[in-house]
């Protein structure tokens, strides 16, 4: 059965809709570094999703309190980002840990918990071997553990425009004050339109209420509905936006999207997110970093 053909009416209040959007979205861009994987094996200097870490001849592997090892989930070499604004470092390595448990060092309860670690250098030691590295890396793995990346991948890395995700709360908050002034100006104009959507008890959640309306559109979808790898732009989600009010900017985001011979996967197509407050940031302090994942 197809599509219900639209009124003349209901084709205007969709394209003032899509226009409320894209008003919100163009206005609130900010950058992003996308994040692309490939199979290429990276050296233990690169950045990548997995693999072998780098690690300063001084250095041990990160662990949590009960002397467990971190696994390396991501190092970003900052020398191999496209110029930008994100990261204040303009050289080093970043790299994100986590414990490899059944719940990938995540505690439910505490946005910043003991089960990972965010840790930066700002020198990077060309002399430390792959050898050396193996001496001292034994990675802690749980019986039931589901570490999301089954190989190694190496990144390569885009400056592009962010925009707000349909995920995330911010998003939200403009929208339904936008939609309620538009609503002001011309309910009586829609008034079938809007009762419709009243009658539907479904509020103004842009998720469900408009989905189909944003949906057609391929420019608003790639805007509001795109995922993916990335460094700063808006974070995603497949459930909440878990942040307090400082956490605005995304150290890093990995989704369930690996390549065609390996995969990364998060529980159920899950997606993870590491956020720093802007002021720690610029001080590269990594103490206080959020982490969370959320699956379907």
């Amino acid at each position: 059965m197809g599509k219900k053909k639209l009124t003349e009416k209901e084709l205007k209040f969709n394209e003032e809709i899509k226009k409320i959007v894209l008003d919100i979205l163009e206005k609130n861009k900010k950058p992003m570094i996308k994040i692309k994987v490939s199979d290429d094996k990276p050296n233990l200097f690169q950045s990548k999703f997995g693999g072998l870490p780098y690690l300063p001849k001084d250095k041990e592997v990160p662990k949590d309190k009960e002397n467990r090892q971190f696994t390396l989930l991501a190092q970003i070499n900052v020398e191999e980002l496209p110029e930008n604004n994100i990261y204040p470092m303009k050289e080093g390595m970043l790299q994100f840990w986590v414990l490899n448990d059944d719940c990938i060092g995540l505690d439910f309860d505490n946005p910043l918990g003991n089960g990972y670690k965010v840790v930066y250098y700002k020198e990077i030691d060309k002399n430390v071997t792959e050898e050396e590295i193996l001496g001292k890396y034994k990675p802690y793995e749980d019986e039931d553990s589901y570490f999301p990346i089954e190989s190694e991948f190496s990144l390569k890395f885009e400056l592009k425009d962010g925009y707000y995700t349909d995920s995330d709360d911010r998003f939200s908050e403009f929208f339904i004050e936008e939609i309620k002034k538009f609503e002001k100006e011309k309910g009586e104009e829609y008034k079938e339109i809007f009762e419709k959507y009243r009658k539907n008890n479904l509020g103004y959640n842009i998720c469900y209420d408009f989905y189909e309306i944003l949906e057609e559109d391929k420019n608003l979808n790639d805007k509001l509905f795109g995922a993916g790898h990335k460094i700063g732009g808006y974070p995603d989600y497949t459930q909440n936006d878990i942040r307090d009010k400082e956490y605005e900017v995304l150290l890093l985001q990995i989704d369930s999207e690996g390549t065609d011979e390996h995969e990364i996967m998060w529980g159920d197509c899950g997606i993870a997110n590491f956020f720093i407050r802007e002021r720690d940031l610029k001080e590269l302090n990594f103490d206080e970093v959020i982490y969370n994942w959320d699956c379907c």
